[in-house]
């Protein structure tokens, strides 16, 4: 096989034509291979893309396969291992090349949610996401010196932490952080650069860690990154802390700290942000989900809704979701449940507006429980399901484990034995591989006892605590 392909490389028509080898040296460092439309990314600084890709089609280099609209490009895995070991294809000049573009593709494609392009950035990051993570994972220290990026690496740290700041709202996952904080203190870009990196990845590994509903570890980089920005001190950076205080007063409800606790750290936050209208409208948020904890329902009702108004002006959507959330919550526990309902729809509707799907789960989050409350099981089904499919495809562990213990209630509601069953079990197998924190085994314990009365023919279930998520 390695005769065959050398003597295709090694050809008259490819090594007489830089263009077409330079195009397969870009093309054997993206595994996933690219479409023809990101091309002009990939091969910027090749001259004939079209004639190139003639070429390497001729000599059976690379492949071409339609998928759905575009005509997508290919280096056999054999190919690319075979290159890997030839100095031309792998020369420190091409990795350059393909890390900077890469960078260059992240960062043009950064956006959040709410943002006009955020869908459309999300769409196009999802189709090279394979390339950019074998890309971006395989930079170290000694490549960055190799490269002669060792003084220049500001993008490529940018780059690793948008793409992270993607994967938050896409498919959670530390690997990128973890790798970035591995590499920044190594890096020649000076001390107060390299913190601010630091404490940018913490924020955005601890709030990553609630998602994975791994809350110790969230507190630990969220008060990490807290620390770190008060420590560089500039007006900027207390903003930022304020930032990491409020994320923290989060993770500090799922670690079910003490309800005071969290109200102080969420007031001491917004002192720091009083002169910032974003900030301080987002304080008033996180103060309304504190008193929710506190079960200051009407208190919470009231700030939340004064949060909502300010964050509407000031076109903070996904904050408007949030706010949406806890005034659903609020509304249930109250057990005011025609305005549970009728919020619960518009947060729904506003999620589904903003587009992704980390907000449209907290919308079917909210719509379920309110269902189940009103013993509207057949409703509760239907979101449940498109909750639990969100859920699975975010890797949300403990959201599944929730949907599918309040699906085993409905069903048993509708008097589904087998369809409770087999819920229950999945819910409670969920459970078990989760961190075990007391709400984790508790929730355990309830599946398990209504695994037991199901067995036994008894359909009056323990009911699920529906506002623990």
């Amino acid at each position: 096989m390695n005769r065959s392909i050398e003597l295709s490389v090694e050809s008259k028509a490819i090594s007489s034509d830089p263009d077409a080898q330079c195009l397969l040296a870009i093309l054997a460092r993206l595994p996933a291979g690219t479409s023809l439309d990101h091309l002009k990314w990939w091969a910027k600084r090749v001259g004939r893309v079209t004639s190139s890709i003639g070429t390497l089609n001729d000599t059976a280099l690379i492949t071409q396969r339609q998928e759905g609209a575009s005509t997508n490009c290919f280096v056999l895995p054999v190919v690319q291992s075979y290159l890997r070991n030839q100095p031309l294809y792998n020369s420190p000049k091409i990795r350059r090349l393909v890390l900077l573009a890469c960078c260059s593709f992240v960062l043009d494609h950064k956006s959040e949610p709410g943002d006009p392009s955020s869908k459309e950035h999300i769409e196009e990051l999802d189709s090279e996401k394979t390339n950019i993570q074998s890309i971006l994972h395989g930079v170290t220290t000694e490549s960055l010196s190799e490269l002669g990026l060792v003084e220049d690496v500001s993008d490529v740290f940018a780059a690793m932490l948008a793409f992270a700041w993607y994967q938050f709202w896409t498919r959670p996952s530390s690997e990128t952080l973890i790798h970035l904080l591995e590499l920044v203190p190594s890096s020649n870009i000076g001390k107060e650069s390299v913190l601010r990196y630091m404490a940018e990845a913490h924020i955005c590994l601890g709030r990553v860690y609630v998602k994975l509903a791994r809350c110790e570890e969230a507190c630990k980089a969220l008060e990490d990154a807290r620390r770190e920005f008060l420590s560089l001190g500039t007006p900027s950076d207390r903003v930022r802390a304020a930032h990491a205080a409020l994320y923290l007063s989060d993770a500090w409800c799922y670690q079910q700290h003490a309800g005071s606790e969290v109200e102080k750290i969420v007031r001491e936050a917004q002192e720091d942000l009083k002169d910032d209208p974003k900030g301080s409208a987002r304080a008033l948020m996180y103060l309304g989900e504190a008193l929710w904890y506190r079960r200051c329902f009407d208190d919470a009702l009231e700030t939340l809704d004064r949060a909502k108004e300010s964050l509407d002006k000031l076109g903070c959507r996904v904050e408007v979701v949030e706010c949406l959330i806890y005034m659903t919550r609020s509304y249930a526990l109250k057990g005011a449940l025609e305005e549970c309902l009728e919020t619960g729809k518009e947060l729904l509707r506003t999620a589904r507006s903003v587009g992704a799907n980390e907000l449209i789960s907290d919308g079917l989050v909210g719509l379920s429980r309110c269902y189940i409350r009103m013993k509207n099981y057949d409703d509760a089904l239907d979101t449940l399901k498109e909750s639990l499919s969100i859920h699975d495809k975010l890797g949300y562990p403990k959201l599944v484990a929730i949907d599918l213990e309040l699906s085993g209630y409905a069903y048993a509601k509708k008097g589904d034995r087998l369809g409770a069953t087999i819920a229950y079990e999945a819910a409670k197998k969920k459970y078990d591989e989760m961190e075990q924190k007391n709400q984790t085994r508790d929730s355990s314990c309830d599946c398990g006892e209504n695994l037991r009365k199901l067995e036994q023919g008894d359909m009056e279930l323990k009911p699920p605590y529906l506002y623990d998520s």
